[in-house]
């Protein structure tokens, strides 16, 4: 199968029509509450379970049927099948004590999109390019009616329905929702139709990315004042950290810049630090009990390693909810998401995430300081390195659809064309 000995021309034939109904439905059904804004928790559940099995026959013919490098099957197919085999082996073998626990196999989504995205490379099936096209419009056209949602709260405007949902009280509006404090009132920060304040923040760096390479300068705008009314910390710091990738990126043009470049970076980080650096230590400590659940959270997954592995090699026992989880002693708070996986796939699922993990890393570092990108290249391997910082807070672009559909392709070829870097 030469699938790796073509340029990168092939993932810009064309998105097939099943390609798109899985980046839509991954938008409404999986990274974000528009299902439950819009009412669509039933047509979520017959989607989601559609794409779930859909997927699981595809990664087994991609597994079962192709033939790929070593480098692919070592840095890519492995870590993937062992994440998915690992939560997936968990959460049956507890469902049989608990049914209600079977609908969590559709955390292992992202997987089994990773899984099948050789099967549509090979099919020429995906356009990667247009989809980030379509992520950075999504982002700028549902953050605009946000924010006039979200303003007009300042007008006024209270005119909010009252929602339970398994992430706690929200107040929805048409586009967008806010966390209910105790009072019943709309809590400050935007939260846009995300989870959490910090999640949108993440997802907002590489549609940020995406229109500073491509001169998109009111939606930078927009998605820039939607990313300063999350107030995240977090953030803040990889907003910082994306601004040097792309300050090195603009200057390494080619090798003879290269050293060019670092020196204007490091240079650039350090001003840029000694005049942000008190804000910072500021936010932190605002946070208060936040930021210290998240150092215990770290703390308690690093400790915790050892134990877990020898008494739940396999993972905790499941439950329904996350205080069901807590009453484990051994649970592993999911703020540093590497405790997830020990948690739900045990030492299976932990290794493949941190090959997974540290492979896109390596691969994205690698592509920046070769230089002689793609614009496309450039937003995929310069919002990867500023997303990897997420994972010491809460879930990532890799448990979403959309990492496997935006961003593998790029990582399949890259690593495949620069073996050296391993």
């Amino acid at each position: 199968m030469k699938l790796f000995k073509i340029n990168t021309q092939t993932f810009q034939i064309r998105n097939s029509y099943f390609v798109l109904f899985l980046f839509i439905s991954t938008l409404l059904f999986q990274t974000t509450g528009l299902k439950y804004i819009w009412s669509l928790l039933t047509i979520s559940t017959f989607v989601n379970l559609s794409v779930l099995i859909s997927l699981l026959f595809i990664s087994f013919y991609v597994i079962q049927g192709t033939s790929f490098s070593v480098t692919t099957w070592k840095l890519y197919l492995i870590p993937s099948i062992m994440i998915f085999l690992g939560m997936a082996a968990n959460i049956i073998y507890y469902s049989f004590q608990n049914i209600k626990i079977i609908t969590q196999l559709a955390n292992t989504l992202p997987w089994l999109f990773c899984l099948s995205i050789p099967y549509f490379i090979k099919k020429k099936a995906i356009d990667v390019k247009q989809l980030w096209k379509w992520y950075y419009y999504f982002f700028v056209i549902i953050n605009l009616l946000s924010l006039l949602e979200y303003y007009s709260i300042y007008l006024g405007n209270l005119n909010f329905q009252y929602i339970e949902t398994p992430y706690g009280p929200f107040l929805i509006n048409k586009f967008s929702w806010l966390y209910m404090m105790p009072d019943g009132l709309p809590h400050f920060r935007y939260y846009a139709c995300f989870y959490e304040p910090g999640t949108l923040a993440m997802f907002l760096l590489p549609a940020i990315s995406y229109a500073i390479f491509y001169k998109k300068y009111i939606g930078l705008i927009i998605l820039l004042g939607a990313f300063y009314f999350t107030f995240s910390l977090g953030g803040m710091i990889s907003l910082f950290l994306l601004a040097l990738v792309i300050i090195f990126i603009s200057f390494a043009k080619n090798k003879k810049f290269l050293i060019w470049s670092v020196f204007i970076t490091i240079i650039m980080g350090i001003v840029g630090w000694w005049n942000l650096q008190d804000q910072f230590i500021t936010e932190y400590e605002q946070k208060g009990n936040s930021s210290e659940v998240r150092q215990i959270s770290f703390l308690k997954t690093i400790e915790n390693i050892p134990v877990m592995l020898v008494k739940y090699p396999f993972g905790i026992e499941q439950a329904e909810t996350t205080s069901g989880l807590e009453k484990n002693e051994n649970y592993i708070p999911a703020n540093f998401i590497v405790g997830y996986y020990i948690n739900t796939g045990g030492f299976l699922a932990l290794l493949g995430y941190l090959v997974a993990t540290i492979m896109t890393l390596m691969i994205s570092i690698g592509a920046v300081l070769k230089g002689n990108l793609l614009k496309e290249e450039k937003v995929i391997f310069s919002s990867l390195i500023v997303l990897f910082p997420f994972i010491f807070q809460r879930s990532t672009i890799w448990e979403s659809g959309l990492f496997a559909l935006m961003y593998a392709p790029s990582l399949l070829l890259y690593m495949n064309k620069y073996k050296r870097i391993f």
